[in-house]
This record gives C-alpha cells, structure tokens and sequence, in this order.
C-alpha cells in the first residue's frame, strides 16, 4: 500500500515537473514569435534570443527531471519565477503591437462648423434662413453648406473671415458659417462679435488629409519632422491653431538632431494665400498640411513627415512617466484654461523644478511673464522635449512601460509609416549610437501689423529676423549634408 502511494506521488511530481516546463517552452515560443512578428529586433539578436530561450528551456527541464531533490526544486523555482517574467514581458509586447498599429496617419481630420446668427434674432432652425455668408478657403467648408438643406437660401461667397462678420453684425445676411476654433478666434479679438452673436447649430463633417508622404529612407538618409501642438483638448483630429512649432532634423548616420522652434506669432505667408501675412499659429486653423507647407516655404526644406499632439497629450504623456524635470531659468508665474473651464494658475521657481502633466502644459504655453516672450516659451517647450526624451530613455520606461503606451495611444498622430518606425527603432537597437543634440529658436522683433485673419486692425506680431531664418537654413542643411 505504501509503495503504490509513493507510486502515485511520484507520478504526480513528475507531471508537475512536466507542466511546469511545458508552460516555459510554450511561452518561449510565444515570446520568440511575438519578437518575430514586431520586427524591432535584428535579425542576428532574433538567432541568439532563440539559442538562448532554447538552451534556458533545456537545462530547467533537465533541473526539473533529475533524482536530487534540490536540483529539482531549484529547477522549479527558477522556472516558475521565468514564467512570471516571461508573462509580464508578453503583455509588454502584446502593448507594443497595439500601440504600433494605431500609429498611422489621420488621414481624416474632423471640422465642425457653427451656423452663427445674431443674438436678436428669433431664428430657431436653418429652415428659418433666408441668406448665409461664407469663406470658401476649404474643403469642409463646401461639405458643411451640402449638410444644410435649405435650398432656398442664398449663399454669400466673401474673401475675408472679418468681412463675413461685419455682414451679419450690419444685417446683410441672416447667418454666417464658420470653422469653429477660426470662431472662437475672432470671439476673442472681438467684443462686438461675442456679445451680438450665438450658435444656431453646428455641423460636423470628415475631411480627407492632405499630407502627402514623401518616400524617405530614415534609417539611411536625413529627414526632417514636423513637430506640432495644438491649442485644444479632445480629439486629435480637430483642427486648431498651433502653439509648437518645431522642425526635428534627423542625420541617422551622423547621430545628429537639430530642434528648430518657430514662435507662433512669426508673422509669414501662410500657405496657399495671396496678399497680407499672418501669424503662424494661424496656419494650425487650415489643417496640419497648411502649417508643413508654410514652414517649408519659410526654411526653404522639405519637411516629409508630421507628428501632432495637443493639450491632452502633454498631460497624459508626463503623467504617465511619473513627471519631467527641467532646469528653470526665471521664475515666473503661469495660469491656463483647464479642459472643464476652470482657470490654474501655478508659480515656477528658478533652478531644477519637477512638473507633472498639468504642470508641464503651464510650463510649455506660459509667454506672457516671460522675459523674452514667445522665444522663452519655444525654449521651455524644448527642454520639455528633452525631459521626456530623457524619461523614455530611462529605466522608468520598465516599471511605467505599458501606462506609457496607453497615455501616448490616441494622444498623437503622425505619417510616419509603421515599417518606417519599427525600422528606426531596429537600427538604434542594433547600433546602440549616442545622439548630439542641437537646439535654436527663431528669433525676429515684435511689432504690430495688419494681418490676413484681422486685415482691418493691427495685431501683435513677431517679424521674423532674416539672419535667424538664413541660421537655421545653413545649420539644417549642414546636419542633412554630413556623413
């Protein structure tokens, strides 16, 4: 009895044993394939990988099958503890493979347009106009006005946002129809506009993106990135004006980058228009292509690729990877509005100060108490690129690694193609290169001028300094032309 009890228990060890390393080999495997199928490891680390899970897998097992009690126990934990790191690793990649196949190119931008009336009047619904007044500048525009209708009403086509509001303030028209950021725009600059005006409806329509890719090479030629931040929280694929500015050049066989901030009052040509400038931030209104060509215009460069964020993202993003450090130059205070309406305001002392997200979105937008203003603020908008870049690139990219996937899904929109980033990513991970960072605002005068949205009244400008735009033209083409 006793000797078929010990039988028993014998064969139900041995079973154990067997599960357990039958569960290791199946999540090597996993592990393995799933590796294989991101596409971010060289192909020389993917054969030591597999030798090495092969040789780990067989010396466990045959720990785990020997006669000595304490081989076999060591054998167990060492595998049962591989399990344990094996599975959190499988969520690791299963995250990858999420967040990376939602990186693709917003090829549709979302624009919602308000059909604005006088605050008099007793119109209830659109079937009530009689006449609407437009900017035919867009696409969506025209998809707005097919949304409405209303056939009988007559349409009023005009040059100028400006001049489509002094018709509905003196009467000419029934209504307006307008972006709704371009309106929020003109409601703050304008007193008459915001107390005589209100919202009849708002339309929502898609319009298709038209950023065109241009076919780069990034892990073997220098390229350029737009990098962008929206003055909305929300959706991504809104359209508003753009408060960063920056053009990211990359030298991938150097292992250069240079930062190139454009302040956002930077009084230029906006895309696609003839007659006064306007300020950059403007462009943002008009789509994300707008503010590319622009900027391309202005360094005389080709800019083939996009990255968009806004203010949710900076929020989600530094939240998640427990906050960014920055060195402050000046203390200054700062107060923005917040996503449900309320007003923050914080104070930044001099020295090293630590910033959570909301902080961090003070930090980078503050420009009014701020010596240098609008270069200030291009400035700290940099050192909180590097912050982040520091952050991803330390060990709190282990212990927050999938928090910090899902605060960047969704939370940034880019062209840049998935084979092109896996690609990028593979090269850094096969080469292991340090990057020499360079950084430069450009710097102009600040003045007063008529411009493009407000042709009729003078507004607050940076006119760019030619020599800072003719700097930076040279140092880009000197990271580009490099081997």
């Amino acid at each position: 009895m006793e000797t078929k009890t010990k039988t028993k228990l014998k064969l139900k060890k041995q079973v154990l044993f067997k599960g357990i390393a039958f569960v290791l080999i199946l999540v090597s495997i996993l592990i393995f394939l799933l590796f294989l199928k991101l596409d971010l490891i060289p192909f020389k680390y993917l054969i030591l990988l597999f030798l090495a899970l092969g040789m780990m897998d067989g010396l466990l097992y045959f720990l785990m099958s020997r006669k000595n009690y304490r081989l076999r126990i060591c054998g167990t934990l060492l595998s049962i503890i591989l399990i344990l790191g094996f599975s959190l690793l499988l969520s690791y990649q299963n995250a990858t493979i999420h967040f990376l196949k939602n990186i693709t190119a917003l090829n549709i931008q979302t624009e919602k347009y308000q059909v604005i009336v006088k605050k008099t009047s007793s119109y209830k619904t659109i079937d009530d106009l009689k006449s609407i007044s437009y900017v035919n500048d867009r696409k969506g525009i025209l998809k707005a006005m097919k949304e409405i209708e209303n056939k009988k009403m007559k349409e009023k086509t005009l040059t100028e946002a400006s001049r489509v509001i002094d018709a509905l303030l003196d009467n000419s028209v029934d209504a307006i129809l307008m972006e709704e950021e371009e309106a929020k725009l003109y409601l703050e600059m304008s007193t008459d506009f915001k107390e005589n005006s209100k919202v009849l409806t708002t339309i929502s329509v898609e319009v298709q993106n038209e950023v065109v890719t241009k076919d780069v090479k990034i892990t073997k030629e220098p390229f350029s990135v737009f990098f962008t931040g929206i003055d909305t929280y929300g959706e991504m694929s809104k359209v508003s004006r753009s408060d960063v500015n920056m053009i990211i050049t990359i030298n991938p066989l150097t292992h250069k980058v240079l930062l190139v901030s454009i302040p956002r009052d930077y009084y230029v040509q906006i895309a696609g228009t003839t007659g006064l400038p306007d300020k950059l931030t403007h462009a943002g209104l008009k789509g994300v292509e707008t503010s590319m060509k622009t900027i391309e215009n202005l360094l005389k460069t080709e800019i083939p690729y996009y990255i968009k964020v806004n203010f949710s993202s900076v929020i989600d993003i530094v939240d998640a990877i427990g906050g960014v450090d920055v060195d402050n130059p000046f203390e200054f205070t700062a107060d923005y509005q917040d996503q449900d309406g309320s007003f923050v305001y914080y104070k930044f002392y001099q020295g090293n100060i630590h910033l959570d997200g909301k902080k961090a979105l003070a930090y980078a937008r503050e420009r009014y108490d701020l010596r240098e203003g609008d270069v200030a603020r291009s400035r700290h908008q940099q050192q909180i690129m590097e912050g982040l870049s520091k952050k991803l690139t330390s060990s709190t990219i282990l212990t927050k690694y999938t928090s910090i996937l899902k605060s960047m899904e969704g939370n940034f929109t880019t062209n840049l193609s998935l084979s092109s980033i896996t690609g990028f990513i593979e090269k850094q991970l096969n080469e292991n290169p340090s990057w020499e960072i360079e950084s430069m605002v450009l710097s102009g005068s600040d003045s007063f001028e008529l411009t493009a949205a407000f042709p009729e009244e003078y507004s607050a400008v940076m006119l760019p300094d030619q020599d800072s735009v003719k700097n930076a033209i040279q140092k880009m083409n000197e990271i580009k032309c490099e081997n």
